[in-house]
């Protein structure tokens, strides 16, 4: 007896950025991708392709061999904190550069809606008390790559996560960003909660129809059938 055929292949939304996303699945620290995961569980597959330590410009080059689905709903993409290192530091991509390495990657999802997130501030003290040495990064110089996502993000007219500005409105000094970001550099719970709040607010504004609470299961609810005749035909004639 042949297997049958996937019929019932989940639409996705595809996460990619640097380690800001790849912890996402950090459930300990209520990590964003897995918030999200849990938001369209049996309606949209979340699929992190989050890459520690990249700059765009690696990303540009390696993320079009790590997707193969077609049927790709929405991307979220989310790079600029190891792209602001100080020069002429091994992660350093110049803030015109980066803005043309965000704008290929869009380019690869054209037929996809796409949501940019700008990086968050650093907490500057937190960060270079954990640094092993001088710091390599700092919150002004980040702030520019911030911008450049939001500027590409109005040139392009892509609806902009803006989790800088979210969280420099939440603090009144540097010395609070404490509360989002547990090394300075990456989210904890509160800043994960933040982003997640966030990304859902811009897709019910910006693309309604990937709303959460308005996507019926892809395979039926429990309580739609009453036996396996019922299932099978329900899964051989999807709605």
């Amino acid at each position: 007896m042949e297997p049958p055929q996937a019929t019932h292949q989940l639409p996705q939304i595809v996460c990619i950025g640097d380690s800001l996303t790849q912890h996402g699945w950090d459930v300990g620290k209520r990590g964003w991708t897995a918030q999200l995961s849990q938001a369209y569980v049996r309606r949209l597959d979340v699929v992190n392709r989050g890459l520690s330590g990249f700059n765009t410009r690696w990303a540009k080059h390696t993320v079009p061999r790590m997707i193969s689905s077609q049927n790709i709903h929405l991307v979220c993409i989310l790079f600029g904190s190891n792209d602001a290192q100080f020069a002429p530091g091994k992660y350093h991509v110049p803030v015109d550069e980066f803005k043309n390495n965000i704008r290929d990657i869009t380019r690869l999802f054209a037929q996809s809606r796409i949501l940019l997130v700008t990086p968050p501030p650093v907490a500057d003290h937190l960060y270079e008390s954990l640094s092993q040495g001088p710091a390599d990064r700092c919150c002004e110089g980040t702030r520019l790559y911030a911008h450049a996502v939001r500027s590409l993000a109005e040139e392009l007219r892509i609806p902009c996560v803006d989790l800088w500005t979210a969280m420099e409105t939440s603090v009144s000094t540097n010395t609070a960003l404490d509360s989002f970001l547990w090394d300075g550099l990456h989210l904890n719970a509160n800043g994960n909660d933040l982003l997640f709040d966030l990304l859902l607010r811009a897709i019910k504004t910006n693309y309604p129809e990937l709303d959460p609470d308005s996507l019926p299961f892809v395979v039926p609810g429990h309580l739609n059938f009453d036996d396996l005749d019922e299932l099978n035909h329900m899964l051989a004639h999807p709605t």
